[in-house]
């Protein structure tokens, strides 16, 4: 039997993961889902949102397999192959992946023994749309291109401008909508019909590098650990801390409520309320109890380059310092 798979695209800050989330709360209990997710930085969040899901879940972090390393996707199909009982299988590509060569591996000979085409989904927030930073991005557009419904998320907060855009972009592009708000969302959008021929149609600046047939070496994660980088002209970094740090809930929440200038801030933190999960772009904010309890861990996706060490003193202050750390600290 073919797993059913599909791919769930869409910009940053579109509300993808909501979207999946949202899909796998009506899974049907007979079925059994996996989902591949890409991080565009090297620390997962995603992952978070699915904690204690029961779904089978692999991150591909460090980069975006649409254009850059197909090697880690390619095992990653693999194990989900290998694994009794999946029945669908969606793939959460990064918000600035360009999904076009993505789609077309997945309809190679080689795979279509085990893998079943279904339909892509791109995931809008119907806002951007009067924003030419998305509007004119290539990748937002490419996303749009090779999308076989469009679902305009967050559709509860849209004005009737926004809806009127979304519905004029649908039309101007050929393709199916629906409107995505909390509790309404519909399984039958993951078997619409497959409309669009995949090409590929790429910047120079998506082409595949030389040295791509090898997985990419990401430096040990071992908390407490840090990165930052440039990746496509974006300022990309984060933390992973060990689970027995614990942080102060409302100095941390300002912190991060000051780092929302930058284009996604995504994080879990032991608090001393709870864990708690942190989700932000410019526009949307999601604060919610989380399941996770593996570490804490933020990363930080920003259109400038940002002061790293000014920003990891401020989530060093909120700490919770146990006597048992003063204890260590002065031995």
């Amino acid at each position: 039997m073919t797993i059913a798979t599909q791919v769930i695209t869409g910009f940053l800050g579109a509300g993808k993961t909501t979207l999946i989330s949202a899909l796998l709360a009506l899974k049907p209990a007979n079925e059994r889902w996996a989902i591949i997710v890409n991080e565009f930085g090297q620390i997962g969040i995603d992952q978070v949102a699915w904690a204690k899901s029961g779904v089978w879940l692999r991150e591909v972090p460090g980069g975006c397999i649409c254009c850059t390393q197909n090697l880690p996707l390619q095992i990653a199909l693999g194990q989900v192959i290998a694994e009794p009982g999946i029945t669908r299988l969606l793939i959460e590509p990064t918000g600035l992946g360009h999904p076009s060569e993505l789609l077309q591996m997945l309809r190679e000979p080689h795979w279509q023994a085990y893998l079943k085409p279904a339909a892509t989904l791109c995931a809008i927030d119907a806002r951007q749309l009067s924003e030419p930073r998305f509007t004119e991005h290539e990748v937002f557009n490419a996303q749009i291109d090779v999308a076989d419904v469009l679902v305009f998320t967050k559709a509860d907060v849209l004005s009737d401008d926004a809806r009127e855009q979304a519905i004029a972009l649908a039309e101007q592009r050929q393709k199916p909508l629906q409107f995505a708000q909390p509790g309404q969302v519909a399984l039958a959008w993951l078997d619409a019909p497959l409309k669009t021929p995949v090409t590929v149609r790429r910047s120079l600046l998506h082409l595949r590098p030389a040295a791509s047939a090898q997985a990419v070496e990401l430096p040990p994660q071992t908390p407490p650990f840090h990165y930052h980088e440039q990746r496509q002209g974006q300022a990309v970094g984060g933390w992973i801390f060990p689970p027995s740090w614990q942080f102060q809930h409302d100095p941390l929440l300002t912190i991060l409520l000051s780092w929302r200038v930058a284009e996604r801030v995504k994080g879990v933190f032991h608090t001393d309320q709870g864990w708690v999960f942190f989700n932000a772009t410019g526009q949307d904010l999601s604060i919610k109890s989380s399941e996770y309890r593996a570490d804490n861990r933020v990363e930080i996706i920003s259109l400038s380059e940002l002061d790293w060490p000014e920003l990891e003193q401020a989530l060093l202050a909120c700490r919770v310092i146990s006597e048992s750390d003063l204890a260590a600290a002065t031995d």
